[in-house]
């Protein structure tokens, strides 16, 4: 059993009984964390006094005085954090038992760990199905951009945040952006791979990931305009193919949720053509009101 010290980082905000599931999901691994912090982003006693009935000295809680978003809630997690290893998890998800000890084995193993993110495969969870992502690891060499957006099916590169582990230096050398609408995961690992940490994923489901429509977080998504800004933003680290490849997929997809309009969808086709799109993803945005229509059409028969 490693010696490793680990700690969690769970932000928070008005949901009691899931961050205590989440939390007791962390301190039931087979490689007990060092310690689990949690930070409440902002007044909110509930989530306080159920955490106090864990009774567990593990438990470490801080509460913002206002909310500041889940960047900076896991920020403050990574200052207060003590490990030499953190990981991330999210109140409304959980882990399965081995998570922490696979992940570990994984980094002490590797070389170079200093600068080494590990990521796992994640079973999302809709309710009514569920899938297991990312469906391959990155391949050597591959840009970080391209294995996240440049996907040939769903969930090629599927990445969330309470599956990552690494060095706690790293974390507090390069936090989380605190000033973005949304992105705030994928823009710090774009960070973090310009600083010259590479990611590696452990091809095993260790995290249960809530994908349910109508999901609220901490993290809640933003509206699809934010996301196209953003994408603009960081075209020149995405790089060409990354870039239309988001915008074809993740700007469109928010888009098209929020009923878009037919200027609304050659803007973004605009937007994509400044970069370098793929034929498949041109198809896939094409598609997409088809698509669309045909689920509507399906609830309205059930």
């Amino acid at each position: 059993m490693s010696d490793t010290r680990v700690s969690v980082v769970v932000p928070t905000r008005n949901r009691p009984s899931l961050v205590v599931a989440a939390v007791t999901s962390a301190l039931d691994q087979t490689l007990p964390p060092h310690e689990v912090v949690v930070v409440v982003d902002g007044p909110d006693d509930k989530s306080v006094a159920a955490l106090d009935a864990l009774q567990d000295p593990r438990v470490r809680v801080h509460v913002h005085e206002r909310s500041r978003g889940a960047g900076a809630a896991r920020n403050t997690g990574v200052g207060l954090a003590e490990g030499v290893l953190v990981a991330f998890l999210d109140d409304d998800d959980r882990w399965l038992p081995a998570k922490l000890q696979r992940q570990v084995a994984h980094w002490e193993a590797a070389e170079a760990n200093e600068r080494l993110l590990v990521s796992c495969q994640s079973r999302f969870v809709t309710g009514r199905e569920s899938a297991e992502w990312p469906t391959r690891a990155p391949r050597e060499g591959e840009r970080l951009a391209d294995y996240l957006f440049v996907r040939d099916h769903a969930g090629e590169g599927a990445l969330p945040t309470p599956t990552f582990l690494l060095p706690r230096t790293v974390a507090a050398a390069h936090p989380m952006p605190e000033h973005l609408a949304t992105h705030e995961e994928w823009d710090w690992l774009l960070d973090l791979e310009r600083n010259g940490v590479r990611v590696e994923v452990v091809m095993e489901p260790l995290a249960v990931i809530d994908a349910a429509p109508g999901r609220r977080s901490v993290s809640a998504a933003s509206p699809w305009r934010a996301s196209l800004a953003w994408g603009l933003q960081r075209a020149e680290d995405l790089g060409p193919r990354a870039f239309s490849a988001f915008v074809l997929t993740e700007v469109a997809r928010g888009a098209a949720l929020q009923g878009w309009s037919l200027r609304e969808q050659q803007a973004i086709l605009a937007a994509a053509l400044t970069g370098r799109p793929r034929p498949r993803d041109l198809a896939r945005f094409a598609g997409r009101p088809l698509v669309l229509a045909a689920r509507r059409l399906g609830k309205g028969r059930r």
